[in-house]
């Protein structure tokens, strides 16, 4: 099976046939025989699969059948070991990987039976095409066919940009112009464009629908962090099969599944903080189905071929519509139906636009990477480590200067040419352009306008009333018909009576005080404060022996910054105390038996109404009737004092009160300094530098601007 494909009629059968004996399948998937024809046959082809759909195995296929060794370039060296070893064991002797994991006697060996012929495929990073040695053995080799995974890595524009990906143009060009596959589940027409242009190709496109029938899109909207967990939990319990729960951080990925646990649901958590033992662990205990769910970052799931997925939960906002298809597309790959939920909330894509927002590159960081640059180079040419440089120029961790060069290089400021151990090596464009400034503004420019788009267009999915599979094929470039029947807007009963459940809300009681301090006294364990609150507020992130307290949501009606005060208000009486026990910071009854009354103020007016909306927005009061009349006025007279207050002190207006403060302040009108603290975003600091004179105006005493 190591013959080109013969360009006979009989070619299908031989295809067929090859995937038979090598594969054990009897027949290919849609789309699949067409890129495997195209890639024996060396024609530069652009393949679109959504995910689960068998890219891999087109390369595979197409490898064992060319006559020349080919190269696949992946960008995880987990993904590279996985592929390997789920080979069939006609093809796995034929196939090998070189990494950094590799000592460099070992790589030269695998390099010498590749030029000997005994390996058909092989697996690198990208970083390795910047080793000058390594290329000059894939060109000795005469590699024939190129095939490059996650193939929008290479466009700056797209969700995944990666700077390595920018020198395959180059590598390509040293090797001999081999031809081209590049695979992806993720291109919009856009990205196509640019794939296209960065790898100077003229590909053919083999685009397979990005529309998965088998599964099920929901989007819940939920009010805070205990919404998330408590819907975490319903559908943890909702599905019997495996499922993925992606969270943004770390932090997250480890409370869930400890909520989970502590409710019946076998539940493991994944990081990148994870040593790769632990991280094996828990990857091979999810494929072996000993934990049913597994709670992860992004990078769980790459190139994991468990079928059995029936159910994905995206417990943040996703950066893009393409990291959601991404995610989503690991559930259902059996092509059962299967279940994908993603949580929404106004904070949730506030957050999201304010995280694209930090990912941008600050102009002066271009500019302070650029100066250490020019300020090293010789004759034009600089040699510069990027954690020599992040120190250098102040920008960051190791990759935020890689990003940045690749940046500077768009800009055709400078060219980046193979490295030199572990240093960068860049030609510099001498004289620098007289447009430098220029072209700086304009690629940042770019860059935000595509960072932000992607949020937005994320953001828009989870609010807009329309087809959530229309929304993602038209996002694609493609078209369903509607309605879809496998979508919460197509068919809502589908999901009716799955929203998660809330605490139960009691009134909240006269005596606060005394509440607390008797759910202290009658503690089975002792609590620290964070565990405290967790159990008066009746959260599932409590611990397992406060969830079954008598006080367990004692004061489920107030909010969980408002029940921290009074506690620390009740600590710093002496009500309660502090004492240490095993290393631990935990709460007791304290000897001051004279209680203070503990009482919230009462419950927004119209201000409930205000503040952030669905889509992270705020409104304006007046505008809407949420605020009129004298409420009204009142916040217009906050918002020119704090107009005041941020020119004063040089300061954006939003860090001394943001606009929901200042509505539930005009609405709530409190009259004592105590009183603030159980506005939203208003803490002691805030209390302290600005509470007199919030509370003059308030009261309608008039403050000086010098005030």
């Amino acid at each position: 099976m190591n013959a080109p494909l013969p360009p006979k009629s009989d070619a299908g059968e031989t295809l067929h046939a090859a995937l038979r004996e090598l594969f054990g399948f009897p027949g290919f998937r849609s789309g699949q025989e067409e890129i495997v024809r195209r890639a024996v046959e060396g024609r530069d082809t652009l393949a679109l699969m959504p995910t689960g759909a068998g890219k891999s195995l087109c390369y595979q296929l197409a490898a064992m059948l060319r006559p020349t060794p080919t190269l696949v370039i992946s960008p995880l060296i987990a993904l590279m070991k996985d592929q390997i070893d789920n080979l069939p064991p006609g093809v796995q002797p034929h196939a090998t990987l070189i990494n950094s994991s590799l000592d460099p006697v070992e790589a030269a060996r695998r390099l010498q039976g590749l030029a000997a012929g005994q390996y058909k495929l092989l697996y690198a990073a990208p970083e390795r095409l910047r080793q000058r040695q390594f290329v000059a053995a894939l060109r000795s080799v005469n590699v024939g066919l190129v095939v490059i995974d996650e193939v929008h890595c290479v466009s700056m524009w797209g969700h995944d940009f990666r700077p390595d990906y920018m020198f395959i143009r180059t590598a390509l060009k040293e090797i001999g112009e081999p031809p081209v596959l590049g695979l992806t589940a993720t291109a919009t027409p856009t990205t196509e464009r640019d794939i296209a242009q960065s790898l100077g190709r003229e590909f053919e496109v083999v685009r397979s629908s990005v529309v998965r029938s088998n599964l099920r899109y929901e989007v819940q909207h939920v009010e805070n962090e205990e919404g998330r967990l408590r819907s975490a939990l319903a559908h943890a319990r909702r599905f019997s099969g495996s499922g993925i729960i992606y969270a943004r951080s770390r932090e997250k990925c480890e409370q869930v599944p400890s909520v989970l646990e502590r409710n019946g649901v076998r539940a493991l958590h994944y990081h990148a903080g994870l040593d790769s033992r632990d991280r094996a662990r828990v990857q091979e205990s999810f494929l072996a189905d000993r934990a049913r769910v597994i709670v992860a970052t992004t990078a769980f799931g790459m190139g994991i071929d468990k079928r059995d997925i029936r159910w994905v939960l995206l417990y943040n906002f996703p950066n893009s519509l393409e990291s959601y298809v991404q995610m989503v597309g690991r559930a259902g790959r059996d092509g059962e139906k299967s279940t994908c939920i993603l949580l929404a909330s106004g904070p949730d894509a506030t957050n999201l636009r304010r995280f694209a927002r930090t990912d941008i590159p600050a102009i002066e960081q271009l500019r302070l990477v650029y100066r250490a640059l020019r300020r090293g180079g010789v004759d034009g040419w600089v040699e510069a480590e990027a954690s020599e440089l992040a120190s250098e120029a102040g920008v960051g961790d190791e990759s935020t200067p890689r990003v940045l060069v690749a940046m500077l290089e768009r800009a055709e400021l400078l060219r980046r040419d193979y490295d030199v151990g572990p240093a960068m090596r860049m030609k510099l464009t001498l004289p620098a352009p007289e447009d430098t400034p220029k072209r700086i503004a304009e690629l940042l420019g770019s860059y935000e306008t595509q960072a932000l788009a992607h949020a937005e267009r994320m953001i828009q999915f989870a609010d807009a009333r329309a087809c959530r599979h229309l929304q993602v094929a038209q996002h694609f470039g493609e078209s369903v018909a509607v309605p879809c029947g496998m979508c919460d807007v197509c068919a809502p009963d589908a999901h009716a009576g799955t929203a998660s459940p809330t605490a139960e809300a009691r009134p909240l009681p006269t005596d606060i005080g005394r509440v607390v301090v008797d759910a202290v006294e009658g503690f089975s364990w002792p609590l620290g404060l964070k565990g405290l609150v967790l159990m008066l507020k009746g959260s599932l992130a409590a611990p397992r022996s406060a969830q079954r307290a008598e006080a367990f949501g004692a004061l489920a009606a107030a909010r969980e910054g408002t029940i921290k005060r009074w506690v620390e208000q009740l600590l710093d009486r002496g009500n309660l105390e502090f004492f240490e026990e095993d290393g631990y910071r935990l709460i007791r009854v304290g000897e001051n038996t004279d209680l203070p009354r503990l009482a919230s103020l009462p419950a927004p007016r119209a201000a409930e109404k205000s503040g952030p909306s669905r889509n992270g927005s705020e409104t304006t009061p007046g505008s809407d009737g949420t605020l009129a009349g004298g409420d009204a006025e009142l916040f217009e007279r906050l918002r020119a004092w704090r107009t005041r207050k941020a020119q004063e002190l040089g300061l954006p207006a939003y860090t001394i009160l943001h606009n929901q403060a200042l509505q539930e302040l005009a609405s709530l009108r409190p009259t004592e300094l105590d009183q603030l603290g159980h506005i939203s975003g208003i803490g002691p600091a805030k209390i302290e530098k600005y509470g007199g004179e919030v509370l003059a105006l308030v009261m309608g005493t008039s403050v000086s601007p010098a005030d």
